[in-house]
């Protein structure tokens, strides 16, 4: 009985190991950010995305995105995803100037590739609840920060 009893407290002081972050879940259906995007010499500005994600029958991922920035037309840019090995995710996106690389970790997302322009993208996604989470955003352009973009993006349905 002693034995059983060391053992239930030893079990329930061990803190349980948080899910990994599932960004296939998050962007299937339809998803909203806000964010506000500064940009070197440049006033911030506040963007809007609307997503509308699908898991493909390969198991890839397709999302859709329709971005709202001030003073200018909305864009739409596809992202296309596929897990290329276990928390590890690799495609394209219809601005980007290489490959996309995708690494799921325990504590979120890390994506990073190249664009037009010699911009170098590296970005965050950090849940910050069930249904939300943060977009951490750093442009470089020749290994120097040109922008930051901070987004909170929500799950709608």
């Amino acid at each position: 009985m002693k034995a059983a009893l060391a053992l239930l407290l030893v079990v329930a002081a061990v803190p349980a190991q948080a899910a990994a972050f599932n960004p296939v879940e998050l962007f299937r259906g339809k998803t909203h950010g806000t964010g506000t995007l500064k940009v070197i010499f440049s006033s911030p500005k506040v963007i809007e995305v609307d997503n509308e994600g699908r898991e493909e029958k390969d198991g890839s991922v397709l999302l859709k995105q329709v971005i709202h920035e001030p003073g200018k037309p909305p864009r739409t840019r596809y992202w296309h995803l596929k897990e290329v090995a276990k928390n590890r995710y690799e495609g394209t996106l219809t601005d980007a100037a290489s490959a996309v690389r995708v690494d799921v970790t325990d504590k979120g997302v890390r994506i990073r590739f190249h664009g037009k322009d010699h911009l170098d993208f590296d970005q965050v996604l950090e849940p910050a609840g069930p249904r939300e989470v943060r977009n951490h955003m750093k442009v470089k352009r020749f290994g120097i920060t040109v922008a930051h973009f901070e987004e909170v993006i929500r799950k709608q349905d």
